[in-house]
């Protein structure tokens, strides 16, 4: 009931349009997750957070990060592969790489260096550091950060073990594409969700895979007891002693196979595998209680097991799917731009006026750049208005001219100058449509169909309300009509009775003559 009133109390807030400044932002990111939430799926935030993204700085952020993040992706697949060659070279004494090739993982580094930097001075000048500390998208830039330097340092100057930077550079590339999936939860709803979903999906299954870890430690120990010194399984396993190379070198086909279950480790690995799918039926022809325990492990494991993990895989990414899809978008797109308008007005800005001998204007006065909206504006009205002039006539073909120009030149070469400008020299329109998404009304598929429930409910009482009063006024006219027809029917009566009367006088006149006569 709490909740309740502080989110009635929220809503009245917003929808009173406050200003769209960075502290306003900030203080949305500081709300509790609950409430953030609430916030997060009103119009009035999605429509402010669409006009943020649109704007200059936040749109040439976006575009300048993608730029770089595939310039270093690109670059790192291109010098570790020439990294590991000259290191596997035995007639190349020099294994480094030169500075020019390694120059956009620097440039890279360096960026996303002073990004957070700047950021972190930023939210300490608005009090809201905490924000960044709970942020792991922060935590991964840094690791990213980090990374990128020390394998850019590592590949100029050509030390390490070969073994050791093969393998870890290998796994640092999951770390690019990370962040390069992080980056388009930004801007489409799709990613959103499954990046949210994938986080939620692991949260649910903690207990599970817990459980799933100690079934398959519990069977591979079994299988491993079971097969303990059994003749002539384990008898003609190769010498644990010699090194992997020596035991595959020793290795024959038919009398010298490596036996899964003679050692824990292989055991465990063995036991996996049969999870996924992979089953070696010659493992268990040696013993009929190792076939039983395989029965009761597929039935169990593979059967019952991986089809829990089915469902709740599937139940867990629909809740997302179906209940927060808005919210997880609209709260990445909130932490996006609370990080943007807070580098914008962040300290740096005011003393860097202050060494230009600028005039610092007053906090949160925001001013809307709208460089070629009215120009756009003009293009777009060449292509809706009609010509009601013949084909051949001087108004047509200017027209037709004009279309021309606009479609193969000015809009062209508009939309590649702000390509190559971050998006900076675009107007506001081409922004819109490329940074907005729609606004929702609803947080979920089900908050939708309730909504349309209620709509028609309403729909539905409203045309019981206009059926009732159709009725009541069928009735009153009917009764209008009863009463009119009783009228007439007392008219006529009166009438019949007068006729009556008259023709009674008649009567007895005739009668009164026929006596005298």
């Amino acid at each position: 009931e709490q909740r309740d009133s502080v989110g009635r109390c929220l809503e009245h807030m917003l929808l009173a349009e406050p200003d769209p400044t960075a502290d306003f932002f900030t203080a949305l990111q500081s709300l509790p997750d609950w409430l953030q939430e609430q916030a997060v799926v009103m119009p009035v935030v999605q429509m402010l957070l669409n006009e943020k993204i649109a704007q200059r700085f936040p749109s040439a952020i976006l575009m300048s990060e993608f730029y770089i993040q595939v310039m270093v992706v690109v670059t790192y697949s291109l010098v570790v592969p020439e990294s590991i060659d000259k290191r596997f070279d035995e007639n190349d004494d020099d294994s480094s790489i030169s500075l020019l090739s390694l120059s956009p993982l620097y440039l890279g580094g360096i960026y996303f260096l002073c990004r957070e930097l700047i950021q972190i001075l930023s939210l300490i000048s608005l009090r809201a550091f905490h924000i960044w500390v709970y942020d792991p998208s922060n935590w991964l830039n840094v690791v990213y950060v980090l990374i990128v330097y020390f394998w850019t340092i590592t590949m100029q100057l050509g030390t390490g073990d070969r073994e050791v930077f093969r393998t870890y550079a290998a796994l640092s590339v999951i770390i690019l594409w990370l962040k390069l999936l992080g980056y388009l939860r930004f801007l489409l709803i799709d990613f959103a969700v499954f990046i949210g979903g994938v986080f939620y999906v692991v949260r649910r299954l903690a207990a599970f895979l817990l459980s799933l870890f100690i079934i398959l430690i519990a069977f591979a120990q079994m299988f491993y007891t079971v097969f303990q010194k059994k003749e002539p399984y384990c008898t003609q396993q190769p010498n644990d002693e010699l090194s992997l190379e020596e035991r595959n070198a020793n290795l024959q086909c038919e009398n010298n196979q490596v036996r899964p279950f003679c050692n824990k480790w292989d055991s465990f690995l063995r036991v996996f595998t049969m999870l996924l799918g992979e089953v070696n039926s010659d493992d268990f022809v040696d013993s009929k209680v190792a076939l039983w325990l395989f029965c009761i492990f597929y039935f169990l494991v593979v059967i019952l097991l991986a089809n829990v993990l089915i469902a709740i895989v599937t139940e867990s990414y629909k809740v997302i799917q179906d209940q927060r899809a808005a919210i997880v978008f609209w709260t990445n797109r909130l932490g996006f731009i609370a990080e943007m308008d807070a580098i914008a007005n962040g300290p740096w800005k005011m003393r860097l006026r202050q060494m230009l001998g600028l005039k610092i204007p007053p906090r949160n006065i925001h001013r809307e750049v709208t460089f070629g909206q009215e120009f756009w504006k003009r293009l777009m009205e060449l292509f809706e208005e009609d010509i009601e002039d013949g084909v051949m006539s001087i108004d047509f073909l200017c027209y037709t001219m004009l279309r021309i120009g606009a479609a193969v030149i000015v809009i062209p070469f508009w939309v590649l100058l702000g390509i190559f400008s971050f998006g900076w020299f675009w107007p506001p329109q081409i922004r819109e449509v490329v940074f907005t998404s729609s606004v929702f009304k609803h947080a979920s598929d089900s908050e939708k169909r309730d909504e349309l429930r209620r709509n028609q409910v309403k729909l539905l009482q409203a045309e019981v309300t206009t059926l009732e009063d159709d009725l009541l006024q069928e009735i009153t006219i009917d009764r209008t009509h009863v009463v009119q027809m009783k009228s007439l029917v007392i008219q006529r009566k009166q009438e019949i009775q007068s006729e009556m009367k008259q023709i009674k006088q008649i009567v007895n006149m005739l009668f009164e003559q026929q006596l005298t006569t």
